[in-house]
């Protein structure tokens, strides 16, 4: 859908690179993170986790913890108020917190201790006595005690999918074949800010601080949970010390602290410890992929097959859909398979993170790709450009734009790629260390999910116009706060200074999950659409004056610009919108429908396109094999990701991106002691 922003003027504050609005709040201190919210008297509540990975729970004894000094409350399986477990969409588990005394996984919420100071509920949680009859945990992939899936849902594809007949067309004469596996390890989010709630009761209404990725959806599961109406509940985050996904899932201590807060009949305050981050909100799951390439003599692939494998919990419902993510979406070929195995372990549940599926999964085709290359004797960039699809292998839809092949040619370019030597160890550093040089494709879903957005207008104290924006959505650091002003800005036609972006809030108009890089696109067109409804309402508001020089005008034919409402195509007709408001109601505003926002709300077979971005990574490594030390000295992104709002923010995502991929490749590995 064509939105207002395709039609800013060069001098809107759309595209230019601002800082953010609120780093001067967070670099200060002054940004109210949950854990820090302004409650009075709130009581603090400490978790306590399962010492075992399997089992069950013989006994539990709470009354050394009970006596404790300053102890409120002890709540276990065994007292835990009854919890409905209504809609499984806004739930991490396929259980709720403490509703029996099995244990699925090692770091289990098996318990939470209430008491007035911190330091007492930590010290009441060692006194809790628990006995346990313990089984033998199943860790591993191919443990043979674990239980397998074959998951049929659909992630951005389905998960077991086939065309064609890949064994036929490995089988045929002059196939070159590469077949690989490849793994990655367990990866932990690990933000700033460990996941934290704070929940109190008033009237029977609850209202909880919390450290979401998603407060429209953590209100509807705690309506859902404790059996109220969603307007019952209010969630509130203004701030968010970074998730990468942890936080964008329904997680146990949400509902424990609001279920505590009901039981003391005082606000709690629950923050996980950095420990416990490691089992209580997620991670990526451990994968292992085989892929198996065929190509023709030309470099053509005539056949692709990625099998995957991950783990999750007995009680998990994460799915790391490593081949819809990638060989889905990235290479043309007549014969293409993919699946997706789960194995349940007594590992903690599993969650997104950046880019799931896309990340594990297009390291494994990437990697196979180069595998390929070396074989062929073929330019890696060449062999990619020999297998351009455009069109989504997976469902034959074109893609609304693909501009991947741009990325390869300006990517090389400003690398330098024409001088690699493909001979393995045949480049050095200045230093004297071996040098490899290195590419590989990029490639991301474009949703947007269904937002609402409201835009007012009113008379500031120094009687101007002043525009405040607003939406139910969130800020993961990421400059949500930043560019929707921006955005509002420019759609009503106000100096940038001159906007104010509310969000986090779910007393705002309902916004989207902020995940899947889907926030700026969906909240750009209910902007667009919530500026036209408050275009509407100021010229209705002209035209009431029969001598407005918008007389006869629609909502169409006019633009908000500087201050003024004015006919699209002779902005000296028009009205000031400061005299427009004077003596009339506080404000005027405009809000959008709830819109769909675009394919992601789509059935398959209405779709038209398949959105996607792309870009192209190139890379220089040194090794110095005598310590030995692996260094990344030079890294060129080409990144094809549509419209900037703005470049600061956007280049910072990207960049964090490439500094998150080296980490990932060369330093994180979270391991369980199998002991």
């Amino acid at each position: 859908m064509a939105s207002a922003l395709d039609a800013s003027p060069p001098s809107a504050p759309v595209g230019e690179p601002r800082d953010r609005v609120d780093g001067r709040a967070k670099v200060t201190g002054r940004a109210i993170y949950a854990a820090e919210a302004p409650v009075r008297n709130a009581v603090h509540a400490v978790l306590v986790q399962s010492a075992i990975a399997r089992g069950e729970i013989t006994a539990m004894d709470a009354t050394a913890a009970e006596r404790s000094p300053g102890v409120l409350a002890v709540m276990t399986p065994k007292n835990m108020p009854k919890l409905e477990y209504v809609d499984a969409k806004f739930h991490a588990e396929k259980r709720l917190p403490l509703g029996d005394l099995k244990i699925y996984y090692a770091g289990q919420h098996i318990a939470v201790v209430v008491a007035d100071t911190l330091e007492r509920a930590l010290y009441a949680s060692t006194l809790l006595q628990v006995s346990y009859r313990e089984e033998p945990p199943v860790l591993g992939l191919d443990d043979p005690a674990a239980k397998i899936e074959w998951p049929n849902g659909e992630a951005d594809g389905p998960l077991q999918f086939e065309k064609g007949d890949v064994d036929a067309a490995l089988g045929g004469a002059g196939v070159v074949i590469v077949k690989q596996t490849y793994s990655t390890p367990i990866e932990t989010h690990n933000p700033m800010e460990m996941s934290a709630t704070v929940a109190y009761w008033e009237a029977g209404k609850l209202t909880v601080w919390d450290s979401t990725q998603a407060v429209v959806n953590r209100q509807k599961a705690l309506a859902a949970v404790f059996g109220l109406k969603p307007d019952q509940v209010r969630v509130l985050c203004p701030f968010v010390g970074g998730a990468f996904g942890c936080k964008g899932d329904q997680w146990p201590h949400t509902f424990l602290a609001a279920a505590a807060a009901r039981a003391v009949g005082k606000p709690v305050k629950l923050m996980l410890t950095r420990r416990q981050m490691f089992t209580g909100c997620g991670h990526r799951p451990v994968t292992e992929q085989t892929i198996t390439l065929g190509a023709d003599g030309k470099g053509r692939l005539v056949a692709l097959r990625h099998e995957s494998k991950s783990d999750d919990s007995e009680v998990g419902k994460h799915i790391e859909p490593c081949g819809a993510g990638s060989s889905a979406i990235m290479y043309a070929t007549p014969n293409l398979a993919y699946t997706h195995r789960v194995s349940r372990t007594n590992i903690a549940s599993a969650t997104f993170m950046r880019a799931p599926g896309e990340n594990p999964g297009t390291y494994a085709l990437e990697s196979a790709m180069d595998e390929l290359a070396i074989a062929l004797k073929m330019d890696p960039v060449k062999l990619r450009l020999v297998n351009y699809a455009d069109r989504a292998p997976h469902n034959g839809l074109p893609f609304s734009t693909s501009n991947v092949k741009e990325c390869y040619r300006l990517g090389a370019e400003k690398f330098g790629w024409f001088r690699r030597n493909p001979a393995p160890g045949s480049m050095r550093a200045p230093d004297g260390s071996r040098m490899g040089w290195g590419m590989a494709t990029a490639t991301y879903p474009a949703h947007r999910f269904p937002n609402q957005a409201r835009i007012r207008l009113m008379l500031d104290r120094d009687g101007g116009v002043r525009a405040i924006g607003a939406a139910a959505t969130q800020d993961l650091g990421t400059g949500a706060y930043t560019v929707c002003s921006q955005m509002t800005a420019m759609l009503v036609g106000l100096p940038f200074e001159r906007v104010k972006f509310e969000l986090g809030d779910t007393n705002l108009p309902p916004g989207g999950v902020s995940g899947g890089s889907a926030t700026t696109a969906g909240l750009g067109q209910a902007l667009s659409e919530a500026a036209g409804k408050l275009r509407e309402a100021m010229l209705k508001r002209a035209q009431e004056n029969s001598a407005s020089p918008l007389t006869g005008l629609t909502p169409d034919q006019v633009v908000f610009q500087g201050g003024r409402i004015v006919a699209a195509d002779d902005p000296s007709h028009g009205v000031n919108l400061a005299a427009l408001l004077k003596g009339g109601p506080a404000y005027v505003e405009g809000l959008n429908e709830a819109n769909p926002a675009g394919a992601d709300n789509l059935p398959a077979k209405q779709k038209a396109h398949t959105f996607q971005s792309f870009g192209a990574h190139f890379v220089e490594v040194a090794v110095d094999e005598r310590l030995p030390i692996v260094r990344v000295t030079r890294v060129v992104s080409v990144m094809d990701v549509g419209r900037v709002i703005n470049p600061k923010t956007a280049g910072s995502q990207v960049q964090g991106a490439v500094i998150m991929g080296i980490g990932q490749a060369l330093l994180e590995e979270t391991h369980n002691d199998p002991n």
